[in-house]
């Protein structure tokens, strides 16, 4: 029988090794799809382009005032703005999600897109969109991003949002920040608009304590009332009749 020897061996386990370890990795990397309907809006290309030539909004330095982020290069993020809006039932969780970023780059301009994610209590994260190709130009802050997202099939919970920055040429990582690293974007209450509506709600209720015994008693007085009011008018007819007869027999008149 052909045995491994030593270097083959060594081989054959670290093959074994580097595979989990790969496999592994992707799979935790891996991002459920649960993509929200959204509205994106942003400035023309050609607005920001000439304000950003102007030089009329550029911000020196503008890197050291950025806002927490978990990684930036050669683009960041340097302001967001988050507001949760719809609760119809006002149970203080928010269907819908507007949220608008300002990103600058180190180049005059660069071509990007950016992903959003919501990570739950448990952990997993939910890409819920995709944007589509926009252009940072510099260190303008014209060229502002904005979402509104309206939220489906997403159980109730408190969420944190990751937005990540992506180079749309090489598809290379640029800058990310999420709640782990941000409060603005910890601790969001979200649930989906068929949960967040309002229902009609009917309510049954049975009592067998004081309530009960008092309303008993009041139909047991009505009940004695009314028997007492057809006792009372029937002793009525009955000496109608009587003083009728009388009458009759001292007319002379007799009934047969």
């Amino acid at each position: 029988m052909k045995t491994l020897s030593s270097p083959s061996l060594l081989q054959y386990w670290l093959f074994i090794v580097f595979f989990c370890f790969t496999g592994f990795s992707a799979r935790a990397d891996d991002e459920l799809q649960a993509l929200q309907p959204t509205k994106e809006q942003h400035l023309a290309a050609s607005v920001v382009a000439a304000s950003a030539k102007t030089g009329t909004t550029a911000q020196a330095n503008s890197r050291s005032m950025a806002t927490s982020q978990a990684y930036q290069s050669t683009a960041w993020f340097q302001s967001i703005d988050l507001t949760l809006k719809r609760d119809l039932n006002g149970n203080g969780f928010y269907s819908q999600l507007y949220v608008r970023f300002d990103a600058h780059t180190d180049y005059a301009s660069q071509p990007v897109y950016a992903i959003y994610s919501l990570i739950g209590s448990n952990g997993v994260s939910r890409r819920i969109h995709t944007s589509s190709i926009f252009t940072l130009y510099g260190q303008s802050s014209q060229d502002w991003f904005s979402v509104e997202t309206n939220l489906v099939s997403l159980g109730r919970d408190y969420y944190k949002l990751k937005i990540q920055l992506v180079d749309a040429q090489s598809g290379y990582l640029l800058a990310e920040m999420s709640g782990y690293d941000n409060a603005t974007l910890d601790r969001l209450a979200l649930e989906d608009q068929h949960s967040d509506s309002y229902s009609q709600v009917i309510i049954h209720e049975e009592s067998g304590g004081s309530f009960g015994i008092f309303a008993l008693l009041g139909l047991s007085c009505v009940y004695l009332w009314r028997r007492k009011q057809h006792v009372v008018q029937n002793c009525d007819v009955t000496q109608c009749l009587a003083a009728g007869q009388s009458a009759a027999g001292n007319n002379g008149i007799s009934a047969y």
